[in-house]
């Protein structure tokens, strides 16, 4: 495998599990299975790897998205669901957690404007390209007679909002669902649970 690749897939699995603070050049190179110094053939310091990693992450999350969902010709209830889907199982993904990373990067760099602004720079690029995609399914949704067109953007916003947060609901990673004895054990029934609220938004 490219090294690049094996040094982006070690610095995420060590970012989803002990966050971005956990980062080092020497456990990434670890996780790798190489030496520091081929790690900084590629990056030149700790913050470009991480800045450069959650890109890489998110392109993948993204790639992944396209490929399941609109290479195929589904009608829109199936599209949706299969988003809301792989919404969850992208929660319950150690190496591939990009949503809480991104979460993590934005609160530990703060602080740091250059790393911060490159960060929020790629975060925004990977919402963006999400956001089109809903934009898509949406539009499907109209056509079909499924759903009404959205009166704004705004509305898009809360729907992509409201459906990541019901994923991390319903994905088992939040106690607080089951501390109110609510059964999630079953996807099918959480997805058409997320579904039917979507759509009673638009």
């Amino acid at each position: 495998m490219n090294k690049r690749i094996l040094i982006f897939e070690a610095a995420t699995k060590i970012m989803t599990i002990e966050g971005v603070n956990g980062i080092t050049i020497s456990k990434v190179a670890n996780e790798a299975g190489i030496g520091k110094s081929t790690v900084y053939e590629y990056f030149t310091s700790k913050n470009e790897l991480i800045y450069k990693t959650i890109s890489f992450a998110g392109e993948n999350y993204l790639e992944e998205i396209k490929q399941r969902l609109l290479s195929s010709n589904r009608g829109f209830e199936e599209t949706l669901k299969m988003l809301i889907r792989i919404a969850i199982e992208t929660m319950r993904k150690g190496n591939s957690n990009i949503v809480f990373i991104m979460g993590d990067c934005d609160k530990t760099f703060k602080s740091k404007d250059d790393v911060h602004k490159q960060i929020k720079e790629v975060m925004l690029n990977l919402r963006m390209k999400t956001f089109h995609i809903l934009e898509e399914i949406i539009e499907l949704g109209v056509k079909e007679g499924k759903i009404k067109n959205p009166k704004d953007k705004v509305e898009i916003i809360i729907w992509q909002n409201l459906l990541m947060m019901l994923s991390y609901e319903f994905s088992g990673l939040d106690e607080f669902i089951e501390r109110h004895n609510v059964d999630i054990s079953n996807d099918n029934k959480n997805i058409d649970i997320i579904y039917e609220y979507l759509l009673k938004i638009l």
